[in-house]
């Protein structure tokens, strides 16, 4: 592997459009990094992609001269996921954002890489349709596909990779393949196309996605529900999962996510342990699935369980939540954050959310503790200053390490990227070392992305 040289850039020049590189140093900058603490690796330079063909040239030409290429979209990762830490190319998708086609009659939409989540499905709207997974950041469908994505409606939609159909994707030699079909279900072959869903860009460049879609519920309720407890709140999760219900969404709050909330959106949330909660549906279903829950929460300590009904309040009352890691990095200004994102088998969900307080606390750290409590996938945001980075990473250690003790994962959706790396082996077993294979055959020159999921 090595940089870009003047030579090869110039070739690369005389390939495709010259005037889709730039070493604009702003530009550079702002490729250097994501949202993660991990630095600032800008790369040599930054190509934007136009189309499938013109990544396919990109490609031929630096895996015959050993060039890194790592994809860029949005850059709202957590782990550095499309940062070039080798340097090399910088690939830019974010031009190639048309919906290529909407087939309201199967559910489907065709999309480019650089298609925005929000802007996607302001247009499904109209056809009464939407594409599920929610990170709430503002965020690409490629980016989304590449980590694997969730979100707050990941308890009753489920992730990304549930959602992919077919794609179309340029492998490092340059050549472009088509993995997957149209139908809603298939048992033919290789289950191919989610090995490129969550491989963050390692093993090919997505340039054309299909997804399938749900449709808009015709009612939906939200509410809050407080309690003294920390411990309340976690094991009223467990109920409430074991008891059927299935909320479109389910996500806990400790009291400092809470406060960072409330300063950030001006609103005025009891600043308690709180879990949100949103049921979607048929009005009688919703309201019938809003009573049990309440009744769950009482019994378990709940203090305070306020319903807002309507469209309109629910999304005042999500927007905060939505907010949170931007919430609390305003609360902290001048700090760094590692934000933690296990995910564990939901009857050990109070356990984990008990260690991190415990770990926090043993430090002598602070943070909040949110996530999606519905499928024991919580985050910790532990913010610290440069003289406290190795408690920081102490206290990401010990949570990661008893949450694969338990059966767990490093990462329930933010992906691998830099920081989750040293957990793979731990993780996987020998089943990394086929992963690496994997690896070496669809990229044997290592230049897709170099440097994430594996050391």
């Amino acid at each position: 592997m090595k940089a870009l040289s003047e030579n090869q850039l110039d070739a690369l020049k005389a390939l495709l459009n010259a005037d889709d590189f730039s070493q604009n140093a702003s530009e550079l900058a702002l490729h250097a990094h994501d949202e993660s603490p991990h630095g600032d690796f800008p790369p040599d330079v930054i190509y934007y992609a136009n189309s499938a063909a013109d990544i396919s040239t990109l490609l031929r030409y630096c895996n015959a001269n050993n060039i890194p290429v790592t994809p860029w979209a949005a850059g709202t990762s957590l782990e550095a996921n499309p940062v070039a830490v080798s340097g090399g190319v910088s690939l830019d998708l974010t031009r190639m954002d048309r919906i290529v086609e909407v087939r309201p009659q199967d559910l489907q939409v065709t999309v480019q890489p650089g298609v925005v989540l929000q802007d996607l499905n302001k247009k499904l709207s109209r056809h009464g349709l939407f594409f599920p997974p929610d990170p709430g950041a503002h965020c690409t469908i490629g980016g989304m596909v590449a980590n694997n994505a969730a979100g707050i409606q990941a308890v009753k939609y489920g992730a990304t990779k549930h959602y992919v159909l077919s794609m179309e994707v340029v492998l490092a030699s340059g050549e472009i393949v088509r993995c997957g079909t149209r139908a809603m279900r298939t048992s033919s072959g290789y289950d191919l196309l989610h090995l490129f869903v969550g491989s963050e860009g390692t093993l090919g460049v997505f340039t054309e996605i299909t997804l399938k879609l749900a449709g808009i519920p015709p009612d939906a309720s939200a509410a809050t529900a407080s309690f003294g407890e920390l411990t309340q709140t976690t094991q009223t999760v467990v109920e409430l999962v074991q008891a059927g219900l299935s909320p479109a969404a389910l996500e806990l709050m400790d009291p400092t996510t809470v406060r960072d909330i409330n300063a950030y959106e001006g609103l005025q949330l009891p600043e308690v342990p709180t879990l949100f909660l949103e049921f979607t549906g048929g009005r009688a279903q919703v309201e019938e699935d809003v009573c049990l829950a309440q009744q769950i929460c009482e019994h378990n300590g709940c203090t305070a369980y306020n319903v807002a009904l309507g469209r309109d309040e629910r999304d005042r009352l999500w927007q905060g939540r939505h907010h949170a890691f931007y919430a609390s990095a305003t609360a902290n200004p001048g700090m760094k954050a590692i934000v933690v994102d296990v995910a564990v088998p939901i009857s050990r969900f109070p356990e984990m959310v008990s260690l991190a307080r415990g770990a926090l606390s043993e430090h002598e750290l602070h943070g909040p503790i949110l996530g999606h409590a519905g499928e024991g996938n919580f985050h910790v945001g532990i913010f610290y200053g440069e003289p406290d980075i190795e408690k920081a990473h102490a206290v990401n250690d010990r949570i990661v390490s008893r949450a694969l003790e338990i059966g767990g994962t490093a990462t329930g959706e933010h992906g691998v990227g830099l920081g989750k790396v040293h957990f793979m082996e731990r993780e996987h077993g020998k089943s990394y070392a086929l992963m690496k294979q994997i690896k070496q055959l669809l990229d044997p020159n290592g230049i897709l992305n170099p440097g994430k999921i594996f050391a």
